[in-house]
């Protein structure tokens, strides 16, 4: 191994060991190349591989002509749960939810979803679902007012989960189907709550979940922050 081998090497094993002991947490700025070129020794081109090295590893993110920044960690959907508050508490990660509106309304497009008649009122919750402190999806939920009342659906401020809500009064539904797309943050009440800039573009999901009984009990859409979010599938042949 050539000396100069050695010297990226250590840039990186130190990098790395700051990222795990908490001495650089997500979204910190790394040292400039000119710096880490004084501290280490090295050339341009030795710092520049490190820093490549570890974006490909998904230690760091690199913004042209900011800089380069601890990566966030994303949180990856296995798909192995209906609720994504407990997939989020599979990863370790500290949740709270912030409770944005919780209203009855008369829509006949989400009632078209609901498969249930044009006049009956639905019950619309949005929520903005906190993962480290840092948002990570903005939901709207949407169920039948004869399933939820309002009332009901207040206690939601409270378990912090509306999944939990349902499953308590039990009537949570039992599997669910996902339509996935990309699509731009336009509202701007969205974008703020979310750190999104008007615009720029999200994971956009649209869900129907149902019971044992294959009835519709939930409709909801939900824009997921790029940032924080992937989706592994398995594919068994």
């Amino acid at each position: 191994m050539c000396a100069k081998d050695v010297k990226y090497r250590k840039i990186e094993e130190d990098i790395i060991e700051a990222i795990k002991e908490g001495r650089l947490r997500p979204g910190d700025r790394i040292d400039s190349e000119s710096v880490l070129k004084q501290r280490y020794g090295v050339s341009t081109i030795t710092v520049r591989r490190a820093f490549s090295d570890l974006i490909s590893q998904g230690y760091l993110n690199g913004v042209q002509g900011v800089g380069t920044f601890v990566a966030k960690k994303q949180m990856i959907r296995a798909l192995t749960s209906i609720s994504f508050s407990e997939e989020l508490l599979e990863q370790k990660y500290v949740i709270d939810l912030y409770v944005d509106a919780i209203e009855e309304i008369i829509d006949k497009r989400i009632s078209g979803a609901l498969d249930i008649p044009p006049e009956q009122s639905v019950i619309r919750v949005k929520r903005v679902r906190m993962a480290n402190e840092e948002p990570v999806a903005y939901h709207i939920s949407y169920i039948d007012s004869r399933i939820l009342s309002l009332k009901q659906a207040q206690e939601i401020y409270e378990r912090k989960s509306f999944y939990k809500t349902l499953d308590a009064m039990g009537r949570k539904p039992t599997w669910a189907v996902e339509n996935y797309s990309v699509r731009d943050v336009t509202d701007a009440h969205i974008s703020e709550l979310m750190g999104i800039p008007k615009g720029n573009s999200a994971f956009f999901i649209k869900r129907t979940a149902y019971n044992d009984e294959d009835k519709v009990v939930e409709y909801s859409e939900t824009y997921f922050h790029k940032d924080w979010y992937s989706v592994n599938v398995t594919i068994k042949i």
